[in-house]
Parts: C-alpha cells; structure tokens; sequence
C-alpha cells in the first residue's frame, strides 16, 4: 500500500517490537558564532541500527529524505545540518523491519537504500517506496541535536 493516509497510519502496519522510540535531547550549546542544527544520532544499543532522515538542508526551499545510515552500537554519527528546527527520523535494526525506533509522521523510504531524494509534497510514495512512520524531532537550539537510540 503506497498511499499515505492517517487511518493506514493508525492501523498498525509498523508494530515496535522490543525498542522504542527515543526522545530526543538537545545538547548544551550551540558552537561560537553556528547558524545551524547538527542532526546527530547516538546508537546506545548492542545492535548495528540503520537511520533514515528527512530534513531541510541549509539553504534548500524543501526536505530532502535520504538512508540508510549505519549507526554502530555505541557509535554517534551526525547525519545533517540544517537551519531548519524540525527533523524527522527512523530507525531499525540491520536485518530487521520489525525492531524499530519510530513515530507518528508518516514518510517514504526505499530499500535497500542508500536513497536520497527530494519531498515533492505528494500524499504517495513511489512503486518502489515504503511508508514509515517517522519520529518528529524539534530543535529548541542553534547547534548540536542529538537523537539517542535506546533499547
């Protein structure tokens, strides 16, 4: 099913197994004299995750989606950078659409990825995508935002 609507949404099709969505935190400050967000995943797991990302790049007009980013347990990778405070993410673990770290925003994905393409605003997702149900993440500063992976 491609196309994204609220009741598809709330039917389940995406069911967490053992983890949960993480809350994100905002680390301390911004670095002396950044205009922008660093998107930074923290993996604090035992497993590989692999992130997905929907962010408005510094100076675009739109979203980009892009993923798969491998995270190693234990590992924090920064992702993006943006002036824009509201991000999106998805994760799961490597080999598994089951075990995931999700939300409520519905995006497009593709697998196996890596992908990157751009939000054309559209209700659908292509033939060769899939819905995810992305965590919405709102940055309350300019400099590092960090989204930690929890089991």
């Amino acid at each position: 099913m491609n196309r994204l609507t609220t009741t598809a949404m709330m039917a389940g099709a995406l069911v967490a197994a053992s983890l949960v969505p993480a809350t994100p935190v905002k680390a301390s400050g911004p670095p002396s004299g950044s205009s922008v967000i660093t998107l930074r995943v923290c993996n604090a797991t035992q497993v590989m995750a692999q992130v997905a990302i929907s962010y408005q790049p510094v100076g675009a007009g739109t979203f980009s989606n892009a993923g798969w980013y491998n995270v190693a347990p234990g590992q924090c990778r920064d992702l993006a950078q943006t002036t824009n405070a509201y991000m999106y993410g998805y994760a799961e673990v490597e080999g598994s659409d089951t075990d995931v770290w999700q939300g409520d925003h519905p995006l497009c994905v593709e697998y196996p990825g890596p992908y990157e393409f751009w939000d054309n605003g559209s209700a659908y997702c292509e033939g060769h995508q899939e819905v995810r149900n992305f965590v919405t993440m709102h940055a309350q500063n300019l400099g590092v935002f960090t989204w930690t992976l929890n089991n």
